[in-house]
């Protein structure tokens, strides 16, 4: 069967992040196609699993792959992962279409079918020397590996092309071409060890190379992925998610950057209202949380605790818990799922060694108020709805 669209994900951290992605990915655009890169310096420990479970869980999805070639990556190094992804889901399912990802974004609409149909790459196809403010810049006027690309298509700067890479696609049998140069002129495996500037040659290369292999291509003039540049934190607000979900941003259907946290305040945004599918989130990674849960309230049980949450849950939390006399249990109003946490705040302190057992489905909403109030990372927080609903 020919797939459309094959998404390719370089991942290096947080496996509940990650799976967390490709449920919102396969909610948005259910007949696509995954294929993930995960570092080789994978960030397992601060994770909810272990390489083995992580594995084992990703096998459950269902066109689904992961690349076998571990490749070390790191800031603006990421070429080379989207090439070694392509080489490999191109020996594993025919596709249409190749659409590069990054594993901090979210769809929060559906993909349109036709989103790539009938072009031959999107991209953004800015001509590069006229972005002279580009920290970049003038590296790229040096950098010997694009020289050389230049001169074998007997090309100068003035055809150089800089694209946003989260949301660029390309069309199969133009990729494997771009690949091929890329191969050719700047391979990785064969120049890793020498002295180099680090930059992100993935914002120039596959854009410049479609250039230069056919200048009459059809660009879509667009990109899947609205990513917000021009703040300071790039993070898009709810204006921003609301003009997306509207297709006022160029027609995107993702956004960039959510945090990568599985209870960041937009990522549960995201999937509890817009897309509906956090509980699918939840529930595949269900069994280890209440391992972790677990284990850090067993460990933490001479810390001074606070539990939070509904009223009217009271009494059964603290048989649950079986909370001391001594301990505090404070209380919350929901009100249009929006959490008020001013009373509780107010008869509470900033404890380095407190533990705040938080009962809510809401808890991400929860955390965030907390957060802001100044408990930060020396401050332990514990999903106790994950406790009660075991």
């Amino acid at each position: 069967m020919m797939i459309n669209n094959v998404f390719s994900i370089p991942v290096h951290e947080k496996t509940e992040v990650v799976i967390d992605q490709i449920i919102n990915f396969k909610h948005f655009c259910p007949e696509c196609v995954i294929v993930l890169h995960i570092s080789r310096g994978f960030d397992f420990e601060h994770s909810f699993h272990s390489r083995k479970e992580f594995l084992s869980i990703l096998k459950t999805f269902d066109n689904v792959f992961v690349n076998p070639t571990s490749l070390d990556t790191q800031w603006a190094e990421i070429i080379q992962t989207h090439v070694s992804n392509f080489k490999y889901i191109s020996t594993v399912t025919d596709f249409n279409y190749f659409i590069l990802s990054a594993s901090n974004e979210l769809f929060v609409r559906r993909m349109p079918d036709d989103f790539t149909k009938n072009y031959d790459v999107g991209n953004d196809d800015k001509v590069f020397l006229e972005l002279t403010n580009w920290a970049w810049y003038e590296h790229f006027k040096a950098d010997i590996y694009l020289l050389r690309i230049l001169e074998y298509f007997n090309a100068t700067l003035n055809d150089v092309r800089k694209s946003q890479i989260e949301g660029s696609f390309y069309r199969r049998e133009i990729f494997a071409d771009i690949v091929r140069v890329i191969d050719h002129f700047y391979n990785f495996d064969r120049i890793s060890k020498e002295r180099r500037i680090i930059c992100p040659r993935e914002e120039i290369y596959y854009s410049t190379i479609a250039h230069l292999l056919n200048k009459n291509l059809r660009n879509a003039g667009k990109l899947i992925t609205f990513a917000a540049w021009d703040r300071p934190d790039m993070l898009p607000t709810m204006e921003d998610i609301n003009e997306v979900i509207a297709g006022k941003k160029n027609d995107a259907c993702s956004i960039k950057r959510v945090m990568r946290d599985f209870n960041d305040l937009m990522r549960f945004h995201i999937g509890s209202t817009i897309g509906k599918y956090r509980q699918q989130s939840v529930d595949a990674v269900r069994s280890r949380c209440l391992k972790k849960f677990l284990n850090l309230f067993n460990l933490t049980s001479g810390k001074r605790r606070f539990f939070i949450g509904h009223k009217q849950h009271e009494d059964f939390i603290k048989h649950y818990f079986k909370i001391k006399p001594y301990e505090n249990y404070m209380s919350f109003t929901e009100n249009d799922d929006v959490i008020f946490l001013d009373d509780v705040l107010k008869s509470m302190y900033n404890n380095s060694d407190a533990l705040f057992v938080i009962c809510t489905p809401m808890y991400p909403m929860a955390l965030n108020t907390l957060q802001r109030a100044g408990f930060r990372e020396d401050v332990n927080f514990i999903d106790g709805w994950f406790l009660l609903e075991n």
